[in-house]
């Protein structure tokens, strides 16, 4: 009576047949498994809109993910339960109807034995070998169903994207502003808020800078499409959807902003110029300096505090703020000068003609000038810089990566000696250096390794240690969560990165991350460490607020290349 998926839609790929979708199928029915215990309770009430929505993610993830009896099963509910209705069902009422789901969860072997011949197909890394190819561009998907975020998520990944991946929109909202990536993905059935909400909220700076929003549901009607379109979406797929196309379909759309913004020279946020336009002058710079003798210099200038200034206001004061802080920069540097944004409150400047020591003199002038000390709020926020020569025979990447290192290392005494914070006195800076809830960027960033397994916290830190050479790192070595909670260091003024074991004794690495994002302090970027059959931990984990996981065991490549990815995302919030 109901239509059924081909397992060819997703079923095949790269040589990969149905222990690919295994993973996410678990993840899938682990949690509509809670979802039903929840509505099965023996003194639920639950609202037809709220069934309507589980029927309609249902629809959407099973298709994709090669569950076709759901699938059809989803079909039949939707037939049963009309999006706007009023009426509200009891266990008694629930029970039968959704009897048939129960009884599928039932027949589902939720912890399956992975036989050596499987483990073939389904050890694939989340990160190719290819792993030191360059980034083609950073997606952020939203979605509300776990088992499809993490298929996309992993699979975006092995096609060398950077992926921002989440089911709440609130932190997909955050990560927009702070990350602005190339590709939207975004679900229209979200928790607490209709995906339209959220597209309204971003639509004008997906405008202004080209991002492209891709719509995926499962409800794919004329109305739904066109009203997608109509508030700016770029494309449109109906779950379930091929898994092949949906990433060409990405492709295309992170191709043609990529040449889109090459092609325009300024920065819509801040009047700047836009990175590419620098990185083609300072080519051309650096072959003239090879025919003839000329001074270059290289800046990088940091606005420290951005985020919290966002939070405190919103994003668009940040953004106005951003602009007037550019124009007080361009206004005082020569006709000749490449002044660029990067993102949120990192700039670059090309000088030129000047040497190094010209260039700090000049920006330190910037610095002590009225018009920037009256727009920058000095409790919240301060300015940093670094400053390198560049020669021809330079690699235009470590000319980036000494600047970005300089603005690293910087020791306190420079950032006391920054005008925006040396306008008042000496008592006052002491005061406002504690107050301050933005954590200073000259200071380490914090490392804490935390598990139970001696071999694997010896490993993990050595690996760490090597890290000490490109990045200010304080590492930390802890047993178990209770050890790392109790330390004071845990709760100060910093940027924390976590590499933390799920399962551990006393305090396991849920709680940890339970109670970490309950606290005030948001600055905790977390890598959730769980077993290689563990898809209920993955699950909880990415639902606490992880930020990335990876299963043991794991290749110590790939866990390095996490966590730089990691630490340039903890980066953006200095």
């Amino acid at each position: 009576m109901y239509p059924i998926v081909s397992s060819k839609r997703v079923y095949r790929k790269g040589g990969l047949f149905v222990n690919r979708m295994l993973k996410y199928q678990i993840l899938f029915k682990l949690q509509l498994q809670e979802k039903l215990q929840n509505m099965l309770a023996p003194d639920a009430q639950i609202s037809e809109q709220e069934l309507y929505r589980m029927a309609h993610s249902i629809k959407g993830t099973a298709g994709t993910i090669d569950l076709p009896e759901w699938y059809s099963e989803s079909l039949r509910l939707l037939m049963t339960f009309k999006e706007n209705g009023q009426r509200i069902f009891d266990h008694d009422q629930l029970e039968p109807i959704l009897g048939t789901l129960q009884e599928l969860i039932e027949q589902s072997d939720l912890h399956p034995v992975v036989t050596e011949s499987q483990q073939t197909h389904t050890s694939t890394p989340a990160i190719p070998p290819s792993m030191n190819a360059p980034r083609v561009g950073k997606v952020l998907v939203i979605d509300d169903d776990i088992g499809l975020l993490t298929l996309l998520k992993d699979e975006l990944t092995r096609q060398n994207f950077m992926v921002l991946a989440t089911t709440q929109p609130e932190k997909g909202l955050s990560w927009f502003y702070d990350m602005r990536p190339d590709c939207v993905v975004l679900d229209l059935i979200l928790p607490g808020m209709n995906g339209f909400e959220l597209l309204a909220q971003i639509q004008d700076l997906c405008e202004r800078h080209f991002i492209p929003v891709m719509i995926v549901s499962a409800s794919s009607n004329k109305e739904t499409r066109m009203q997608s379109y109509s508030m700016g979406a770029e494309d449109f797929m109906a779950k379930p959807f091929d898994l092949d196309e949906f990433l060409l379909h990405i492709r295309k759309l992170t191709s043609k902003r990529r040449k889109l913004t090459e092609l325009l020279l300024l920065d819509s946020v801040t009047g700047a110029y836009s990175m590419p336009f620098l990185e083609r002058e300072l080519e051309r710079y650096q072959a003239q300096s090879r025919m003839r003798a000329i001074d270059i210099s290289f800046v990088g200038i940091d606005l420290q505090g951005l985020r919290h200034y966002n939070e405190m206001y919103n994003f668009a004061k940040g953004d106005q703020l951003l602009h007037q802080v550019s124009d007080v920069f361009k206004a005082a540097l020569r006709l000749e000068d490449i002044w660029a944004h990067e993102r949120a409150g990192r700039f670059y400047l090309l000088q030129p003609g000047m040497t190094a020591e010209q260039s700090t003199s000049l920006i330190e002038g910037i610095l002590q000038s009225k018009e920037l000390n009256a727009l920058i709020p000095s409790d919240m926020m301060r300015i940093r810089f670094g400053v390198v020569p560049v020669s021809f025979n330079t690699d235009r990447s470590q000319v980036f990566d000494q600047v970005n290192q300089q603005l690293l290392n910087m020791e306190s005494s420079e950032v006391e000696a920054n005008p925006i914070v040396s306008g008042i006195s000496e008592d006052e800076k002491v005061v406002r250096k504690q107050s301050s809830p933005t954590p200073s960027a000259d200071e380490p960033l914090r490392l804490a390794i935390i598990d139970d397994d001696p071999l694997i916290r010896n490993i993990l830190e050595r690996q760490m240690l090597d890290l000490e050479q490109e990045y200010l790192l304080d590492i930390r070595v802890y047993t178990d969560g209770k050890e790392f909670l109790s330390d004071p260091w845990h709760d100060e003024s910093a940027q924390y990165l976590l590499i933390l074991d799920r399962m551990m004794p006393r305090i396991n690495g849920m709680e940890v991350l339970s109670r970490l994002r309950n606290e005030a302090n948001s600055n905790y970027t977390v890598l959730m460490l769980t077993g290689v059959d563990d898809e209920q931990g993955i699950t909880e984990a990415i639902r606490a607020g992880a930020d990335d996981y990876m299963t043991k065991p794991f290749s110590m490549m790939e866990l390095e290349a996490r966590v730089r990815r990691l630490l340039s995302k903890v980066g953006t919030a200095l």
